[in-house]
C-alpha cells in the first residue's frame, strides 16, 4: 500500500505516518513532501494509493494540488485532506473536486484512521456497485439456502463458537451504520444477484476472530467503529465462503463474491432492496464472550 503525505510540518508528517502504520497494512511504502510542488514532482514517476495533504502550505495550496492531480493523473489516486481549514465553502470545494475526505486538525487518531480505512476498503463505491449492477434476465432463477447449520460448520472450521438462529427481518430504520456488504454475481456476468450484509458487531467479531485477534482488540474495534485491514479482509473472506449457499437454481453453479464494501452512509438503492427483494433470510449471531450481531441475505 502506497501513501504520500504532503504537509509543511514535520511533526504532522510524523503523526500521520504513525497512524498509517497502525492501519494494519503490511508492505507500506510511504513518502512525504513539504509542498504541493514537491508532491507533483513525485507523482510524475510514482503512483500512491492515497495522498493525504494539508490545505495551507507555501506555494501551491492543497486544493490546487488536488486539482493538479485530477488534471494530470485523473481519478485513480484518492486524495484526502488533513487540515486546519474549516470553511464550509472551501470544504465543499474540496469534495466538488473529488476529495475522498476532509479531517480537520486537531483530530483524534481513530477519526483519521477510519477515514483512511474507508477509502482503502472501497466504501465509497458501494452505492455505485449496486446502482450499476442491473439484474439480468436468466433462464434459471437465483436461489439460496443459507442454512444455520452450514454457517455454524463453516465457522467451526476456524474454531469459532457461534449460536445462530433465524430471526425476523430487521426494519430498514434499525439498520445501523457502518456495516459490511458482499455483492454476489455469476462469474460470467456483472449483474447483481444477491447481497449479504454483516452488521458492525458481526463484521468485527467474525473478522477479528478469523484474524486471531484478542477479545479486547475486537471490542475496541466495535467501540471505535473501525475495521482494520485484518478485520475487513477476514470478514470479506467469510463472505466469499458463503457464496456456496447461493446458486443459479437447483444444482446450478454457485455465485461468486464480486466485491465487498464497508458502508458508512445510507443509500436508497440498498434500502429499496432491503424492503423489496426476491428472497431474504436473516440470522442472529451470538458469540460467547464477544457479543451479538446479525447477518442478512438478500436476493435482488
Amino acid at each position: 500500500m502506497k501513501f504520500l503525505v504532503v504537509d509543511d510540518s514535520r511533526a504532522v508528517q510524523t503523526i500521520i505516518k504513525r497512524i498509517l502504520a497502525n492501519t494494519g497494512y503490511r508492505d507500506i511504502e510511504l513518502r512525504v513532501a513539504s509542498t504541493g510542488e514537491e508532491a507533483v514532482a513525485l507523482l510524475e514517476s510514482w503512483t500512491p494509493n492515497l495522498v493525504l495533504t494539508d490545505w495551507h502550505m507555501p506555494g501551491m495550496t492543497g486544493l490546487e494540488l488536488l486539482q493538479a492531480i485530477r488534471q494530470r493523473v485523473g481519478a485513480d489516486i484518492h486524495v484526502g485532506f488533513v487540515t486546519t481549514e474549516s470553511s464550509a465553502r472551501n470544504i465543499e470545494a474540496a469534495y466538488r473536486n473529488g476529495a475522498a475526505f476532509v479531517v480537520t486538525k486537531p483530530f483524534v487518531q481513530e477519526t483519521l484512521q477510519q477515514a483512511v480505512l474507508t477509502v482503502l476498503q472501497d466504501g465509497a463505491s458501494a452505492e455505485q456497485a449496486i446502482e450499476s449492477s442491473g439484474r439480468e434476465s436468466l433462464p434459471i432463477p437465483t436461489r439460496f439456502n443459507p442454512d444455520p447449520q452450514r454457517i455454524r460448520q463453516l465457522l467451526g472450521l476456524s474454531s469459532i463458537v457461534c449460536q445462530i438462529e433465524p430471526m425476523a427481518p430487521i426494519p430498514v430504520d434499525r439498520l445501523a451504520l457502518p456495516y459490511v456488504i458482499g455483492i454476489y454475481g455469476h462469474p460470467q456476468s456483472k449483474a447483481l444477484e444477491a447481497v449479504c450484509l454483516l452488521d458492525l458487531n458481526a463484521a468485527c467479531i467474525l473478522g477479528g476472530a478469523l484474524a486471531g485477534l484478542s477479545p479486547a482488540a475486537i471490542h475496541a474495534a466495535i467501540a471505535s467503529a473501525t475495521l482494520s485491514r485484518e478485520i475487513y479482509e477476514n470478514a470479506t473472506a467469510f463472505l466469499a465462503d458463503l457464496s456456496g449457499m447461493i446458486s443459479a437454481g437447483k444444482g446450478g453453479a454457485p455465485l461468486v463474491l464480486s466485491t465487498s464494501h464497508l458502508v458508512q452512509k445510507p443509500f436508497e438503492k440498498l434500502y429499496s432492496l432491503w424492503r423489496q427483494n426476491n428472497g431474504r433470510a436473516d440470522f442472529s449471531l451470538s458469540f460467547p464472550g464477544l457479543g451479538d450481531g446479525f447477518i442478512a441475505f438478500l436476493l435482488s
